[in-house]
């Protein structure tokens, strides 16, 4: 969805109608010297709308007339993935920094301004399915997390899980939606508190991050558990603990991603000029034979028949 194909003219009031229909009931006005603009693009995963939302010139506004107007208060949790941002909360304004998280509530006054470039990524969910949860829910509204390591951990899930939702099979879907709320539930609840209990989620949290490195890496032949840990700040154990308790290792997981990958390019009309052996090395394996073995035994038939069957 994007406003790039209406009026200059009409594009705070379509704006309007948009973000109020689908995440709270806002007044979109234009801010700033740059002309309005605005794109959305949302994806269902389980139960729980995950939307990335960007653009320019803007200032929204949640007052007391719309705070009457909102059927079904909501959390908005979003991330600030880059650009510049201010929320203004209780007569304080904080400008957002890239990473960090912070907290929208219906039944609150706040306003966005979001003149130059922005671009958020962001859910929405029922105020029940975290008041329950947390100590101090009153103090969630406005809320904005700063370098918080369990914030990031939640940034970094809700960006994966947004990046592989295609991939995600219903179930797994589910259990995404599942363990991000807890996990969002537990950053706020711990943001305070000062004694943070360890959950399911954080572990689920690791676990579709490592996953996600893999899927960008996998070309990369030097790609190890070791580093994979590192990029995520935890250590090789954890990362190895978090993946057992998945039923699978972490190098079985990369493996089978350079298979998956291996076997789309043998059969993709762009890429017929292509021996096997390059495909090989693109996909991460140093050695052709190597390769042959491992694809061998997860596709039941040789990359060369794999190849022929599909044409």
């Amino acid at each position: 969805m994007t406003t790039d194909s209406v009026l200059p003219r009409e594009r705070a009031d379509f704006w309007t109608d948009i973000v109020s229909r689908h995440v709270t009931p806002m007044s979109i006005e234009p801010a700033g010297e740059q002309p309005l603009r605005g794109t959305v693009q949302a994806r269902i995963i389980g139960d729980l709308a995950v939307a990335q939302v960007c653009g320019r010139g803007v200032r929204a506004t949640h007052a007391r007339v719309q705070i009457a107007r909102t059927n079904g208060h909501l959390y908005a949790a979003c991330v600030h993935l880059d650009g510049e941002a201010r929320i203004n909360r209780r007569g304080e304004q904080i400008a957002l920094q890239k990473g960090d998280v912070f907290i929208t509530d219906s039944r609150q006054e706040f306003t966005l301004d979001l003149e130059r470039p922005w671009r958020h990524l962001l859910i929405t969910l029922p105020t029940q399915w975290i008041d329950g949860r947390v100590t101090r829910p009153d103090l969630l509204s406005g809320a904005v997390l700063h370098g918080n390591p369990l914030a990031r951990l939640w940034a970094s899930q809700l960006v994966s899980g947004f990046m592989l939702s295609g991939d995600l099979s219903p179930a797994a879907g589910t259990l995404f939606a599942r363990h991000s709320v807890e996990l969002l539930a537990q950053l706020l609840e711990e943001a305070h508190s000062d004694q943070p209990t360890p959950s399911d989620a954080v572990r689920a949290a690791i676990f579709l991050n490592a996953c996600h490195v893999i899927t960008l890496k996998f070309g990369d032949p030097s790609l190890t558990p070791g580093q994979i840990a590192q990029e995520l700040k935890v250590s090789t154990r954890t990362l190895t603990r978090i993946f057992a308790a998945n039923n699978e290792t972490v190098m079985q997981r990369l493996f089978d991603e350079r298979n998956r990958q291996a076997a789309k390019l043998l059969t993709m009309p762009g890429a017929f000029h292509r021996s096997i052996t390059e495909i090989a090395f693109a996909c991460g394996f140093n050695d052709a034979s190597h390769f042959g073995r491992v694809f061998a035994a997860k596709m039941h038939m040789t990359p060369s028949q794999w190849r022929r069957r599909k044409h």
